[in-house]
């Protein structure tokens, strides 16, 4: 197969030739010089380290099957996403241990899903208990950090957990914190009330990531010093963003970014295992005519239910960058995170790309994705 297209790093047209799910060849392409809004562009297709389910399936419940984790996986190529971290949030043990067990039977079993899986994030259970800090997150799961609960964890998901966000404010936790980075694991710090000094503590520890910053927050803070801040000023930090419309404001989506830096900048779906329904209320959760997705009869959010390419438009009308920059958030800077190989458009690549068109400047509107050869098309 041959793909001809705007490169989005350099605007020029490319040719890529594709077979057996990988890059065969890449050379200049042929198209009219003036720029059109139906031009095709081509990129890497994108790495999403955040997603917490789909259609009603969570990663964290105690009745997910191994269909289930295939489907949600599978289910991303349509928004454009090739990689990808299933995330599990607090949960009792044994729902956690039942939860990366499946991933990792899913992963075992299929290839496909096993390639385009990064790993799994755990997003607790080791988080603050206070009310808006906690989020989304329930009160009754939440516990200090346990080095033999983790590596019970880390042992039934076949060592597949590569990132675990937690508040380092916990009984136990710098400790913890060295002990996770020394094993390879990127630690993250979220759901968090710290002060400055422990923030600093976690850093020296070894944490890397602040996971939704501006998010899983108390509303009513000090205007400074507080979380946010301390960790949006810390240069060893990377930052994920929900740049969904509804977690973050575009002001202060703009500082962040403008904070952080585009590299050291990670945008993330937090997919809600809601996402892909109807509004309604499902459960103690809820999603509003707006496609806003909360805890029922409460104003905490409870994760998206938009992909990575919402979030791609809202930071380029939002934060002056380059397509190629906005495209970094999502493929280049979680490889780094996490340390992994990504070497887009070199022949002998796997085939992950996304065809999208630009209606404006700043506009993304993604028309189909190929996952390791195989294309989808557009969910939208």
């Amino acid at each position: 197969m041959l793909i001809t297209a705007r490169h989005y790093e350099t605007s020029r047209w490319v040719e890529l030739e594709l077979a057996d799910g990988v890059i065969r060849a890449v050379r200049p392409g042929q198209g009219p010089d003036q720029f059109t809004s139906t031009d095709p562009w081509v990129a890497p297709a994108f790495w999403d380290i955040q997603l917490n389910g789909r259609w009603g399936f969570s990663f964290s419940s105690p009745e997910l099957t191994v269909e289930q984790v295939m489907a949600i996986v599978r289910a991303q190529g349509a928004l454009g996403t090739a990689r990808l971290c299933p995330t599990l949030i607090s949960a009792p043990a044994q729902d956690l241990l039942h939860g990366v067990g499946l991933i990792a039977t899913a992963c075992d079993q299929s290839p496909e899903i096993s390639r385009m899986v990064l790993g799994i994030h755990l997003e607790g259970p080791f988080l603050s208990d206070r009310e808006g800090y906690r989020g989304a997150h329930p009160k009754e799961a939440l516990r200090d950090p346990d080095w033999g609960l983790f590596q019970e964890l880390q042992a039934a998901s076949g060592n597949r957990i590569v990132l675990l966000t937690m508040a380092p404010e916990r009984p136990g936790s710098i400790e913890f914190i060295a002990r996770a980075a020394t094993s390879g694991v990127v630690v993250a710090l979220g759901h968090t009330a710290a002060d400055g000094e422990t923030i600093d503590r976690a850093v020296r520890a070894g944490a890397r990531l602040s996971t939704h910053l501006g998010n899983g927050i108390a509303a009513q803070l000090p205007r400074h010093p507080n979380p946010i801040w301390h960790q949006a000023a810390r240069d060893e930090l990377f930052a994920s963003l929900i740049a969904d419309g509804h977690h973050l404001d575009r002001a202060t989506l703009r500082v962040l970014a403008r904070a952080k830096g585009i590299a050291n900048l990670i945008l993330i779906s937090d997919a809600s295992p809601l996402a892909g329904l109807p509004p309604g209320t499902y459960g103690g959760w809820a999603v509003d005519p707006s496609g806003k997705i909360v805890v029922a009869g409460a104003p905490y959010l409870a994760g998206s239910n938009q992909g990575l390419e919402t979030g791609l438009q809202m930071l380029m009308s939002t934060v002056p960058c380059s397509v190629a920059e906005a495209i970094s958030t999502v493929t280049s800077n979680p490889a780094r995170l996490l340390g992994l190989r990504w070497k887009p458009f070199e022949p002998g690549e796997p085939a992950n790309l996304v065809v999208f068109h630009q209606p404006d400047p700043t506009g993304f509107l993604v028309h189909r994705t190929c996952v390791d050869g195989v294309w989808q098309e557009a969910a939208n």
